[in-house]
């Protein structure tokens, strides 16, 4: 008799995620396994379940070669437990009988209970266990043997003459490993569910990531996805506070009761997140924005980038124009295949067009990113030179829009399984990427890998920081960063996130800009800066502090807060014992409404407003540039001396004075320091502390010292070792303060 297939789901599931009471008292009743369960499992691709039922079987039956033939199918074409196959395709290999004629099924029926012997393409999948195993010897021997044994119209022969193929590349890669550092991100992201698809913004500080965890509220328990037997898929964020720490992973609200959300990619400013949804089988692409501290119902992305067949993954560009994104729809080259869509002048998506052969191939393309440069595009694939799975590959668009040849990334952050989600940082020196190696929290943990300096992005600069309002007042939904260039007059505007005020915005090199933070529509700090010609990735850390005047309340360079400029890197390390996983987030939390005068920006284009750009000069300029690992001010300096006048007459006029202060440092390392950065914020710290004594000593409140904004830079050429170049590194050593 078959059993009713709902029960005996119910009760796998439950073993598999640990409710321990519940399954044993399940078990002690459960009805011994039967061969038509276990196959009907197979048919509905539960092949998790069905293992536990093959597996009971062949405890009857150890000598079965189908049975065990089975077990290995099973577990090989499971979620995450192809590990536990080999054993049992070794047994089944081993038993088989003499080889079938004709056709490789000839003489086997793989739904007859009766049935002892095994099919040929056991010795396929056991080729696939060795390979996956790392004997890749004995992976070849077998792919060679079951494509003697079998004609050409088995579709598993052309797998196993990739599978010697990509044994071939993996000792290849293995014997040239890449010097490559990979932390693990540490137990306040990962937890013992499996934690994966990390999607990082711009600026580093805010982390995306698909768990199937139990939510922090438990409402997601026991709710399964019988596939799997674990929870669905859910979305969770964590931000980095100003130490660079991450905080605890905040269930996104746009999460669904039951069915599987998981995050595919995250715009540059970290406010709009690319979506994938399940949708009963036919995986489409949504996207959700950042609406206050609450994300918008997520909404199918237009034109024609999701069909009836399934779109996969998909990756935005810096500047929100270009859309790229996976797809087995009809007309490719292989299976999946990387298509994109470009933004049209009214607003709307162009049709999809594929990429081409160059990266597409007649196997498999997924989870596809492109860097913020707009040239630098990772995916992965089980074609090229895998090594086995899918590899994470790169390739660089070129001037006439084709793309380069691309590279294996390289071992060992590529393996013999699937590396599929790969993700870069903006300097292009940290990848983040999701993997069950050994050794985590979880059965798939979020990984980090460090790249030599060499391999950092060029010909881009990112301006990111924080808007700081005064204490105890929430950011203005009003506020707006507007970025002018000052060459052609585009205007572009960046709304901060509400929670913190963080802001990020990517600028062309080799230009004038003028940056102006509005609240209400009014200015409350305006500069020029320029952005220099060098090729080296270049990095403005602003924090902008909104004028009192405007926010009711004084923002001191007394009080500068401590911390780090946002999205600086952590360090990997694990959190200390007793950190509690899925945290609740914080409450209170949610759309913040605004003031009734406030118009969203399509509301002020449709009244004809346009941006003007106010006036940036100052009343008083100071330059100081430094040697190497140089920093600070001295007091007597006739250039310093006569600043401090300028201030000093300033704070007489008006009773106080606005202060920026912009600080560099250059690309050439530094051991002192450990850091770039560091030194940057050194020069700034010590710019700060020179112009408190020397207001001190004139006799004034350094109180009255109202600071506008603080700039943290590295820029400058790549550094080539040639460190005593003071012409090429100085420019890009200074500290700057600026008064009005």
């Amino acid at each position: 008799m078959i059993r009713p297939l709902f029960f005996r789901l119910l009760t796998l599931s439950l073993l598999c995620n640990g409710v321990a009471v519940m399954a044993q008292n399940a078990a002690t009743t459960l009805p011994p396994a039967t061969f038509e369960d276990a196959s009907r499992l197979m048919e509905e691709k539960l092949f998790g379940q069905a293992a536990l039922e093959w597996k009971e079987l062949v405890a009857k039956d150890p000598d079965n070669a189908n049975l065990n033939w089975k077990v290995g199918e099973a577990y090989m074409q499971s979620y995450n437990e192809k590990a536990k196959a080999l054993p049992y395709l070794e047994t089944a290999a081993g038993k088989r009988g003499a080889r079938y004629g004709g056709l490789n099924t000839a003489g086997y029926d793989p739904f007859d209970p009766k049935e002892r012997n095994a099919p040929p393409q056991v010795d396929y999948w056991l080729g696939k266990a060795y390979h996956l195993n790392g004997q890749f010897d004995k992976a070849d021997e077998y792919y060679r043997k079951f494509i003697a044994e079998v004609d050409d119209k088995n579709d598993f022969k052309p797998m196993a003459a990739h599978g010697l193929e990509q044994t071939a590349n993996a000792r290849q890669l293995m014997a040239d490993p890449k010097p490559f550092k990979t932390s693990n991100v540490g137990r306040v992201i990962n937890s013992q569910s499996p934690d994966f698809s990390p999607v990082i913004s711009v600026d580093g500080n805010a982390l995306f990531f698909t768990s199937r965890r139990i939510r922090p509220d438990s409402s997601n328990l026991g709710i399964i996805d019988m596939v799997t037997g674990l929870p669905f898929e859910n979305i969770y964020v964590s931000y980095k506070d100003r130490s660079g720490t991450w905080q605890a992973p905040e269930l996104l609200n746009i999460n669904p009761p039951e069915g599987h959300l998981a995050s595919v990619n995250v715009s540059a400013d970290g406010q709009t997140l690319i979506i994938y949804k399940d949708d009963n089988g036919d995986g489409n692409l949504y996207e959700s924005k950042l609406v206050g501290e609450m994300w918008s119902d997520p909404v199918k992305m237009g034109s024609d980038i999701n069909t009836k067949s399934w779109e996969t993954h998909g990756a935005l560009s810096a500047d929100g124009n270009t859309f790229y994104f996976v797809s087995n729809r009809p007309g490719g080259y292989g299976g999946r295949d990387i298509y994109r869509v470009v933004k049209l002048p009214n607003g709307e998506w162009s049709k999809a067009q594929n990429i081409g052969p160059t990266v597409n191939t007649k196997y498999e393309e997924d989870g596809v990113f492109i860097h913020p440069n707009g040239r630098t595009m990772y995916f992965s694939s089980t074609g090229h030179n895998s090594m086995g799975g899918f590899d994470i590959f790169s390739t660089e668009q070129q001037a006439d829009g084709t793309w380069s040849t691309p590279v294996n990334i390289g071992y060992p952050l590529n393996t013999v399984d699937d590396d599929v989600f790969f993700v870069t940082t903006a300097d292009g020196k940290r990848g983040y990427f999701s993997s069950d190696k050994i050794g985590g929290y979880g059965e798939k943990d979020i990984y980090f890998v460090d790249f030599p300096d060499e391999m950092g992005s060029e010909g881009l600069a990112v301006l990111k920081g924080f808007i700081i309002p005064p204490p105890g007042e929430k950011l203005s939904p009003t506020t707006i960063l507007y970025v002018t260039d000052k060459k052609t007059g585009e205007v572009k505007s960046y709304k901060p996130r509400q929670r913190d005020g963080v802001y990020v915005a990517i600028l062309a090199p080799c230009n004038n800009y003028n940056l102006d933070s509005r609240v209400n529509d009014k200015t409350v700090h305006t500069e020029d800066i320029f952005v220099e010609c060098e090729s080296a990735y270049q990095e403005i850390n602003k924090e902008v502090y909104l004028n009192p005047v405007s926010l009711e309340g004084a923002a001191s360079i007394v009080d500068l807060p401590k911390g780090a400029p946002p999205g600086s890197k952590e360090k990997g390390q694990p959190v200390k014992e007793g950190v509690t996983e899925g945290a609740q987030p914080a409450k209170g939390k949610g759309k913040v409404p605004p003031p009734s005068e406030a118009r969203t920006d399509e509301q002020r284009k449709e009244a004809g407003e346009k941006h003007v750009t106010p006036d940036a000069t100052f009343a008083a300029e100071f330059t100081k540039y430094y040697g190497y690992n140089e920093s600070g001010i001295t007091a007597s300096e006739t250039d310093w001396t006569t600043f401090i006048t300028k201030v000093v007459k300033v704070l007489d006029d008006n009773g106080s004075v606005k202060v920026t202060i912009e600080a560099s440092a250059s690309h050439v390392p530094t051991r002192t320091y450990g850091t770039n950065e560091k030194l940057s914020n050194v020069r700034m710290e010590a710019a700060r502390k020179s112009l408190l004594d020397a207001v001190r000593a004139a006799g004034k409140d350094p109180a009255n010292l109202l600071l506008e904004s603080v700039n943290h830079l590295v820029q400058g050429p790549n550094y080539k070792g040639d460190f005593k170049d003071t012409n090429k590194y100085g420019k890009f050593q200074f500290v700057k303060l600026k008064v009005r």
